[in-house]
């Protein structure tokens, strides 16, 4: 009887000891999400949408827009969708006669189809190409990221250096900002666009040559302006195994809240 008693005893001192313990874990949750969720959300605005652009078609000449609605896979304005990659996506096949019209135009002997992503389909996970993305990123069509964010100040500098001068649209960004100092834009980690849009950054974007293709003409210089990026805009040396030998110029961005945007919307810088 002793003996059973002592059991119970005992039984009842670890309840007890792990019923204190999960309350002192509760509490130090509690008070720990109390923090987090107090901590003040502030807004400064960094400058102003410019232009917006979307990429039907990669390669290809972007669409100028006034307004776009920002969703799950990028900017779009009616049928209009952000444009396509080297990797194996699906696509729905937008017929024969989209079929003809580009293999003639290119005057090709092998057949090109024209394909159009849509929101039900599978998209892929970047995380495969760079380790700066998550799980939870996916991507239909373009490079990395749903959208590309370059600033007008960082051009400018850029065309100081050059002896042809650019374009926006040889890089191909969906949003364009002005009213900040160049470059500025590499140290906005979260921002938001107008009262509802927010946005992560996620890396800045290695460019490649087809910033020396003339959006205009079609003609690749093949040397500017990336030789001239690679100058002074080449990544740290930690980081040479992600970008090589890539210079870095505009960012990628991961879209946390949808919603429509517009030329001569404000941008944030969100800090906390």
């Amino acid at each position: 009887m002793s003996l059973t008693m002592e059991a119970l005893s005992r039984h009842r001192t670890l309840i007890l000891c792990a019923a204190a313990f999960g309350a002192s874990v509760a509490v130090g949750w509690f008070l720990c999400a109390s923090k987090k969720k107090s901590k003040k959300r502030k807004l400064q605005k960094v400058g102003e949408v410019s232009q917006l652009f979307i990429h039907p078609i990669k390669s290809m000449r972007g669409v100028s827009l006034s307004e776009a609605e920002c969703e799950e896979f990028g900017l779009k304005n009616g049928n209009l969708k952000d444009r396509v990659w080297g990797n194996e996506v699906p696509g729905r096949d937008c017929g024969e006669d989209a079929s003809h019209w580009i293999t003639n135009f290119l005057k090709a002997k092998q057949v090109y189809r024209l394909m159009h992503f849509e929101n039900k389909m599978k998209p892929r996970n970047p995380k495969n190409e760079y380790p700066t993305y998550t799980e939870n990123d996916q991507v239909a069509y373009p490079d990395l990221s749903p959208l590309l964010l370059l600033s007008e100040a960082s051009l400018d500098d850029l065309n100081t250096k050059l002896q042809k001068k650019v374009t926006i649209r040889h890089f191909r960004p969906n949003i364009v900002i002005t009213g900040c100092s160049a470059f500025e834009e590499d140290s906005w980690k979260e921002m938001q666009i107008g009262n509802h849009v927010t946005l992560k950054q996620v890396m800045p974007c290695p460019r490649c040559i087809l910033t020396t293709v003339d959006p205009d003409t079609g003609v690749i210089d093949m040397k500017e302006p990336l030789e001239t990026l690679r100058s002074y805009r080449l990544c740290d040396t930690a980081d040479k195994e992600v970008y090589k030998d890539s210079p870095l110029f505009g960012h990628f961005l991961r879209i946390e809240k949808n919603g429509k945007i517009k030329v001569g919307d404000p941008v944030y810088q969100i800090t906390y």
